[in-house]
């Protein structure tokens, strides 16, 4: 009867181990799934939280950006002076400025006023209207942002002018063929009243 009742329990506690060990094994599968949709879930927030979504960012990152386009344009320097903007003092050195040539030659001319009615400054940019229109954004290498405010009598085409506030800049910088990166206006400002085309630099 004893050897009986051994066998007996002995049956019981192996049966007691398979049955231990079966629920572990679903343990740890459930503890395996439960770590993998962790892992997914923090996934899909993450692309969330980027702008992942197509439907909530259709243009991913550039779509914080203006589009634009990029173009090699000859891109030349200018400034202020008589020599570049084609004016000289009414009396040789005297007198009020006045353009020296062209067809608006022996007319007072207004020295750092753009045809836009903008004052020149760093980034003001020369450019034929009828290919950047006034207002047009560019990214120049080497020089920086600009935009359209002034024409020139020789800036056509795929040329523009860039303005510097000496000479000697203007000069050192010379003529440049380079990729510029254009934003264009979404309306184009009209030409300033009084405003009158910058006779071609004689540099």
């Amino acid at each position: 009867m004893a050897c009986d009742t051994m066998g007996g329990e002995r049956e019981i506690d192996i049966e007691l181990v398979k049955t231990r060990g079966l629920a572990a094994r679903h343990t740890l599968r459930l503890a395996a799934i439960t770590v993998l949709l962790g892992i997914v879930a923090v996934a899909a927030s993450a692309d969330m939280s980027d702008g992942g979504s197509p439907a909530a960012n259709p243009g991913g990152a550039e779509t914080a950006e203006a589009p634009g386009e990029t173009r090699v344009l000859r891109v030349t320097g200018y400034c202020n002076c008589g020599k570049c903007c084609g004016w000289r003092n009414k009396w040789f050195f005297f007198g009020e400025p006045v353009y020296s040539y062209g067809k608006m030659k022996g007319s007072p001319k207004k020295v750092g006023l753009t045809a836009s009615g903008k004052v020149a400054t760093k980034g003001t940019i020369a450019a034929d209207p009828s290919v950047f229109p006034f207002g047009t954004k560019m990214t120049i290498p080497g020089y920086g942002l600009g935009i359209v405010q002034d024409i020139g009598g020789s800036v056509k085409g795929p040329h523009i002018d860039i303005w510097f506030p000496s000479h000697k800049e203007a000069v050192a910088w010379g003529t440049r063929k380079v990729k510029v990166k254009v934003v264009r206006a979404s309306t184009e400002p009209k030409l300033a009243q009084g405003g009158t085309q910058r006779p071609s630099p004689a540099m």
